[in-house]
């Protein structure tokens, strides 16, 4: 039996939101960690990254984990018709990490499938920062910005020229409500 493929374009959004974090602490926290984690590990970014398990290593990002999971609510709730059955869910943490971008760094284009949502605060970025890349949407985010998007949307960030300090987590439902 012949597999068929067919393809769908679809309209998703992606979520902007300003948070209310210290940036200056977050920041002293991710370099803290890097110091004790400086290798990174290998990923589809090309730059310094933590474990995808960093929240499972420190509670230092609990906080910072705590105020992108209620911001998800409130994207939630400001877009009932985007999230259907969805605004009853209660998410949780899948996983987290921090990243490092200096010039020449990169991120290859992925997914984070099979994950419900993706999520990225940039505590720092540079104005010369690459933006990041949903194939036609381009988005130059600026320090403070919290970005979500469904987990299955392609991404990447073309090579910087200038700085970003980041924390991303992965979201799965924890329970539909």
């Amino acid at each position: 039996m012949d597999v068929v493929k067919y393809k769908c374009t679809v309209n998703l959004p992606v979520y902007s939101m300003q948070l209310n974090i210290d940036n200056e602490q977050l920041i002293k926290d991710i370099i803290h960690h890097r110091k004790n984690f400086p290798e990174g590990e290998p990923s589809n970014v090309k730059a310094w990254r933590s474990s995808y398990k960093t929240h499972k290593q420190t509670e230092t990002f609990d906080p910072y984990i705590d105020k992108i999971l209620d911001a998800v609510d409130r994207i939630r709730i400001s877009d009932p018709e985007s999230f259907s059955r969805l605004e009853l869910c209660t998410y949780k943490v899948q996983d987290f990490w921090a990243l490092m971008y200096e010039e020449g760094d990169r991120t290859v284009r992925h997914t984070h499938y099979p994950c419900t949502w993706a999520s990225c605060y940039y505590a720092y970025v540079d104005e010369d920062s690459a933006p990041i890349k949903f194939d036609r949407l381009r988005i130059k985010p600026k320090s403070g910005t919290l970005l979500l998007w469904n987990g299955s949307l392609f991404h990447s960030v073309p090579k910087t020229k200038g700085k970003r300090i980041a924390i991303s987590a992965n979201l799965i439902i924890d329970d539909f409500g």
